[in-house]
């Protein structure tokens, strides 16, 4: 769902000016009348006011002025200028990664790559090279009218990239593998404004950094991605909401435990409100399944043999997988979420009853925040731990399972409250269930606070190897800096 996640549509490249020098940031005039001219004919340039909206106000960054560029070289002529005048830079696609490791500083300068939105396929369907802001939702549209899909995360709303190159979960992942195995090559821009073809044979140090970290090396201002030719008749899935009272918590935990997760399976499960007035707990499970109804009940029997309050399976085509997460993507409130990602295990009952109890406390004493949720999505790892990490630097291949609390509120004052809540919610999953023997986060579904360790894994020592040989000067460094 937030696979986001959820996050991240964001590549980042930084160099902080003190605040003391603030005084000296350029306006976005000055900005234009040496940027500009450099420029292709379709870009802009305008004050931070002009800032697109983001997924989570939390701590979000807000530049001084934003350039929307039209072209990749817009891309790498925009990094040369603020490396130039030594000003702080920030990729944006779509707004959605919400991490707090954002310094940007008071001359900071937002390149949104949204505009570079295009998707083209070639004459077998089985690639498409896309833009480095590409929306799901447009490839979605794109893919299934011409007879074809990717593997693409269930939120339409998030920048495919964005979303992708920290590892990339998708709901086909059982049968295609992650994210990051769905490129083919890509075009980046270095830490010194340079664009570069990266693949496994041009440059394959960056090819298996990228993959996993690339907001540490660059910014992707275009792919070439693997896509799936189906016929529109075939390219379905059976999905949907299934809601159960709270009492039938553990059962459900236990279930989804005991499931034989086939690649043609996934399942989400949600703890979220009914909103306004009684903002009463919900316990909600969403499996997926690709393929009919009818072996998609067979699949998940045990879970619809619970004994649910009510369901809303059905056969779903492609172009409307993602529709029952609509509500995840309204940008705006405060969200400062906190992720685990956690074992099998780690479904133990006892634990979940805990952050059932600590969810409902949370939403009862803070009404306002009743759209606040716990969401775990459960997917089957054959294929991507087939593939294997030689090749990508994304550490959690063998992890099955990536939950995220998310607190959501308006008021800053409920900032502490939320902050607490996560983390409690987190400590818990980390510990369901014995553990995994270390740490391990999502980096799209990661706080902010956690140890390098926690988000690269095994890949940690290999990574600040190469980011020392392809960016010196640390100027990647906002998202999860390796330096």
């Amino acid at each position: 769902m937030l696979k986001s996640a959820l996050a991240l549509a964001i590549l980042l490249v930084s160099t902080v000016l003190p605040r003391g020098l603030a005084s000296r940031c350029p306006s976005a005039s000055q900005v234009k009348d040496n940027l500009g001219k450099k420029l292709s004919p379709r870009s802009s340039i305008t004050n931070g006011t002009a800032t697109p909206p983001r997924w989570s106000l939390y701590r979000a960054p807000r530049p001084a002025i934003v350039v929307n560029v039209a072209s990749e070289s817009d891309v790498a002529a925009t990094v040369r200028y603020c490396n130039k005048h030594q000003i702080t830079f920030l990729a944006q696609s779509q707004g959605n990664g919400w991490a707090d490791t954002f310094r940007l500083g008071d001359c900071g300068l937002l390149i949104n790559i949204a505009g570079l939105n295009t998707v083209v396929f070639n004459g077998e369907r089985t690639r498409a090279t896309i833009g480095g802001g590409a929306l799901v939702s447009d490839m979605v549209v794109e893919a299934y009218n011409l007879g074809t899909r990717f593997a693409n995360p269930t939120c339409t709303c998030l920048g495919y990239l964005g979303a992708f190159l920290g590892g990339g979960i998708t709901r086909s992942m059982g049968l295609d593998g992650a994210g990051v195995d769905q490129l083919l090559q890509v075009n980046l821009v270095t830490a010194s404004g340079e664009l570069l073809q990266v693949d496994e044979n041009l440059h394959p140090d960056l090819w298996y950094a990228i993959r996993g970290a690339a907001p540490n090396f660059g910014i992707v201002t275009s792919a070439l991605v693997k896509a799936y030719p189906v016929t529109k008749a075939q390219n379905i899935a059976w999905e949907g909401a299934v809601t159960f009272s709270d009492d039938k918590l553990e059962a459900l935990i236990e279930a989804i435990y005991n499931l034989d997760l086939k690649p043609t399976m996934e399942i989400d499960f949600l703890l979220s409100t009914s909103g306004p007035p009684s903002n009463k707990p919900m316990i909600t499970a969403i499996p997926f399944f690709l393929g009919n109804a009818s072996e998609g009940e067979k699949a998940f029997a045990s879970i619809l043999a619970l004994g649910p309050i009510s369901r809303e399976t059905k056969e779903t085509p492609y172009d409307h997988w993602g529709d029952f997460a609509n509500n995840f993507c309204v940008k705006g409130e405060r969200k400062p979420a906190y992720g685990a990602s956690v074992g099998r295990r780690s479904l133990d009952p006892t634990a979940w009853r805990a952050i059932y109890n600590e969810f409902s406390t949370f939403v009862a004493a803070y009404p306002q925040a009743a759209n606040s949720s716990v969401l775990a999505e459960y997917y089957p790892i054959q294929k991507q731990v087939a593939i294997g990490s030689a090749n990508s630097s994304y550490p959690f291949r063998d992890v099955p399972i990536h939950v995220v609390a998310i607190p959501q509120y308006s008021d800053s004052k409920l900032d502490p409250a939320a902050n607490a809540f996560g983390s409690r919610v987190r400590h818990l999953l980390r510990t369901a269930g014995g553990g995994l023997p270390q740490n391990s986060t999502y980096i799209n579904f990661a706080h902010g606070d956690e140890t390098l360790e926690d988000i690269y894994g095994d890949s940690l020592a290999r990574l600040q190897g190469l980011k020392k040989r392809f960016d010196p000067q640390n100027k990647f460094n906002q998202w999860f800096p390796l330096l």
